[in-house]
């Protein structure tokens, strides 16, 4: 019966510490924005915080969001928004499969 209060009081203790210890990161995701300039902003601020904003990890955050101030709607990247992404994920309205090439601005 003491072996199991000594289990339980250590799980409690650990659990505790580990908890109170972990940095707190906002929920976001880029649905909460309504431009690519604006999700930049905020990750550009904390990369690691809001690392799901670059799901593809080329530093540029909700590449498939609309740039703001008009336009195309496409990231002002050089390469829309289009790079490192495979077939499937390439079909979009900036970016075109090329053969050969991969995915590139349309």
């Amino acid at each position: 019966m003491l072996r199991l209060f000594i289990v339980i009081a250590t799980l409690l203790l650990f659990g505790k510490c580990e908890t109170q210890n972990q940095t707190l990161c906002p929920d976001a995701e880029c649905a909460d924005y309504i431009t690519q300039q604006a999700a930049q902003a905020a990750y550009d601020r904390d990369k690691e915080c809001l690392r799901e904003l670059d799901k593809d990890n080329d530093g540029i955050a909700c590449e498939h969001l609309p740039a703001s101030g008009g336009g195309t709607g496409c990231p002002t990247t050089a390469n829309c928004g289009c790079s490192n992404k495979n077939q499937s994920a390439c079909a979009s309205a900036c970016c075109k499969w090329v053969v050969g090439t991969g995915c590139r601005c349309k």
